[in-house]
């Protein structure tokens, strides 16, 4: 009796605390609410990743528009790079090597996903960027990306942890000159897409970070900086990040998080995967994927423990939905005829030793991608 009545007490002690926790109160909100909202101020900027072919047809119409405007050639590179949280320093090695092999390409079309999503803009405007990619992914501690707020987020919070360190620092590397040079650079046909997820939708979004950049709206320095931060906040254990909308008249907050959450890859959108087929006269040449873990499967001895269990459950589902992604993506491009090329981290990728966010991990996987760029057939 006495050990339960300390476990009741234990129970309303949880239950008072929680009512001490302030949560945010939304709005009702209707899927057809959802289905009408835009981002004022900034014309079309987004698409479901899941939208129709039409729809994902228009924007590459008008997106090869500008480009015979801007006299690019017909041809052209993607680079799309994956989510992987702190394996990221995988894909920044990749692109200096590449940049120091001195056969980098000048790619018309990158897109990323949670950490794909914040080494994006620096592939995008090229190897002049290249020592800050090195000192995000090398330099970077777990001190600057979060700070621990598990008992609020415990008692009913949005998460385990803040997420203003990476504020900070999305705010230092993203800046007003960085994304001035994203606008230039969409205005010669070029692209830089990002994807977050829509947790009230369970969809994933496909933001045109060029055209918020080069829209004249005073608020898309902050616009830009929220979507990197969105594709990037782990659910769960960082906050989501709330997007101001507009449905007919109607304001409210969508929530954004993680664009690894729906597909840990952008590349090629479903429609188009299914239904579509590249013309012969504006087909891209290649898409290179960077892909921050490894495809294979790795052995490893698994501790019988309920943290251990659930992460590498979680690492092996996750990883059999990346495959059977790039597996689609891989018979596209057979049907087309585009060259594709895979690179991922491999079995390095998993050391359970590594502390999230540990600098000689990720200073080794920085070497790792470096290495197998440089070393890239000609």
């Amino acid at each position: 009796m006495i050990r339960l009545s300390r476990a009741f007490l234990a129970v309303l002690l949880t239950v008072a605390l929680s009512a001490c926790v302030s949560t945010l109160e939304r709005p009702e909100i209707t899927a057809d609410d959802q289905a009408a909202a835009r981002v004022n101020g900034y014309g079309a900027v987004r698409l479901w990743k899941d939208a129709e072919l039409p729809e994902w047809t228009a924007w590459r119409e008008a997106m090869f528009a500008q480009r015979v405007q801007a006299g690019a050639p017909g041809q052209f590179e993607m680079l799309s790079i994956s989510s992987g949280s702190d394996k990221g320093a995988f894909s920044a090695g990749f692109l200096n090597g590449w940049s120091e092999a001195g056969t980098r390409p000048r790619f018309d079309i990158v897109s990323g996903v949670s950490t794909g999503a914040l080494i994006a803009p620096f592939a995008f405007l090229g190897q002049d960027y290249d020592p800050q990619l090195r000192e995000l992914y090398t330099t970077i501690s777990a001190k600057m990306i979060y700070r621990s707020t598990a008992l609020k987020g415990l008692l009913g919070g949005p998460s385990l942890a803040s997420t203003e360190p990476l504020v900070e620092l999305i705010e230092g590397y993203a800046t007003k000159e960085m994304i001035d040079a994203v606008a230039g650079e969409h205005a010669m046909g070029r692209r830089l897409l990002v994807q977050t997820t829509n947790l009230d939708a369970e969809r994933g979004v496909v933001w045109d970070l060029g055209a918020i950049a080069a829209s004249e709206n005073p608020a898309r320095y902050r616009l830009f900086r929220q979507i990197l931060l969105a594709s990037a906040s782990i659910p769960g254990l960082f906050p989501p990040v709330m997007i101001d909308v507009d449905s007919e008249g109607f304001a409210f907050a969508e929530l954004h998080v993680d664009g690894g959450t729906t597909s840990s890859v952008l590349a090629i959108p479903p429609a188009v995967l299914i239904n579509g087929k590249a013309g012969v006269e504006d087909r891209p040449g290649r898409i290179t994927v960077l892909y921050n873990g490894a495809l294979e499967p790795v052995y490893r001895t698994t501790k019988p423990t309920t943290f251990s269990i659930l992460t590498r459950a979680l690492t092996t589902s996750l990883k059999t939905a990346d495959q059977r992604t790039l597996a689609s993506l891989e018979n596209y491009a057979e049907t087309n005829g585009l060259i594709l090329s895979i690179h991922n981290v491999g079995a390095e990728a998993e050391d359970p030793e590594a502390e999230m966010f540990d600098q000689a991990y990720m200073q080794k996987l920085f070497e790792v991608g470096r290495q197998r760029a440089l070393n890239l057939p000609e």
